[in-house]
């Protein structure tokens, strides 16, 4: 444990970091461009979504997970890049040779309360000890669905022993890990623009158009972003949460191009389009940004919206197939690599029950 003197320390250091940023202004992180859904967020039309579509917005039955995850795992990936699919926002990254996991999330609701709030439609294809070797953890802001305080509090624990204790993640959000037992000594906080190496492999700091807060007192107090993974060989872009922005081309021409773009689709509504893209922004982001392949996520795992639970999915894969575009589609643990293809709309028996 840190003496008071050292914490007061961290804090003041940390605090400075925040206000240093171009993006803190008038106490609050900001945006590149407005999000005027934020000033008024329960519109009539989805007051209206919100009270007929619920029988929708969860699958009939638990949604399968592929059943072999650890024992594909197992095997090294044969072009020196393979993507999986855990669930939500969390993917296990295999980057030449090093190992990523994003927005780690292993507990049952997306809430602060273990008895209340969204519930997971699956269970994780794989438990934290069965992880192996993971170089870093890359978090992307602070949402209950992103940073989940059951999950970091197992993390500090020991839960996955192949873990080397590295964090990767946003300006202010090491507060919240330190709070939860990981050691400020592991934790990068990057500002946009920022970057820090793992191995041989460069993950930057990329700017999203979100928000952040787990409580009514801490709006934007903490960044969000999205990052890029940039190995000697092969390179991904995850997104984090965000709404449609020009900068996605800047990241694609400055720090691509990238083998694999992880775009968020779920949890989408048009009052929300400026925080969240859904499945049409995340599809022209993903053409802006000038990607080989596309893996869509932040669906299908937690009720977080206004849509039937399968309609990102299904919105994706029908622009996919119109445009000729390559974007995977993997049932939920299924491991990908460079050259496979994975476009079979797995959910439609699913949603059909």
């Amino acid at each position: 444990m840190p003496s008071p003197d050292s914490a007061q320390r961290q804090l003041e250091a940390r605090q400075r970091r925040l206000q240093d940023s171009p993006r803190y202004r008038a106490g609050q992180f900001r945006n590149t461009h407005d999000v005027g859904m934020l000033k008024n967020p329960m519109t009539l039309a989805m007051a209206t979504d919100f009270a007929l579509g619920g029988a929708k917005r969860r699958p009939a039955h638990v949604l399968p997970v592929v059943a072999d995850t650890l024992a594909q795992l197992a095997v090294p990936p044969r072009t020196g890049l393979r993507v999986t699919w855990l669930s939500h926002s969390t993917v296990l990254i295999e980057l030449d040779g090093m190992r990523l996991l994003t927005d780690p999330v292993w507990g049952n609701r997306a809430s602060p309360l273990s008895f209340a709030g969204p519930q997971r439609f699956h269970p994780m294809p794989l438990q934290l000890a069965e992880l192996g070797r993971i170089d870093a953890i890359v978090l992307s802001h602070d949402h209950y669905d992103h940073l989940c305080a059951e999950t970091w509090r197992r993390l500090a624990l020991g839960a996955c022993p192949g873990w080397s204790g590295r964090v990767v993640t946003a300006l202010g959000v090491g507060a919240h890990l330190q709070a939860l037992g990981i050691p400020a000594a592991q934790i990068s906080e990057l500002d946009w623009g920022e970057g820090v190496r793992i191995g041989e492999v460069e993950l930057v700091a990329t700017p999203a158009q979100h928000f952040s807060g787990r409580g009514v007192m801490d709006r934007n107090q903490t960044l969000w972003m999205g990052v890029a993974m940039r190995g000697p060989h092969h390179s991904v872009f995850f997104s984090g949460d965000t709404g449609p922005t020009a900068e996605h081309a800047d990241i694609g021409a400055s720090l691509g191009p990238f083998d694999v773009a992880l775009f968020e689709i779920g949890a989408w509504h048009a009052a929300w389009g400026g925080i969240h893209l859904g499945p049409h922004g995340a599809f022209e982001a993903f053409a802006r940004m000038r990607a080989r392949t596309l893996l869509p996520v932040h669906w299908s795992t937690f009720d977080l919206g206004l849509h039937p639970w399968q309609q990102p999915g299904e919105d994706l894969f029908q622009l996919a197939q119109a445009n000729g575009a390559s974007v995977w589609f993997p049932q939920i643990g299924q491991p990908l690599e460079i050259g496979d293809v994975a476009m079979e709309p797995w959910w439609r028996p699913l949603a059909e029950r």
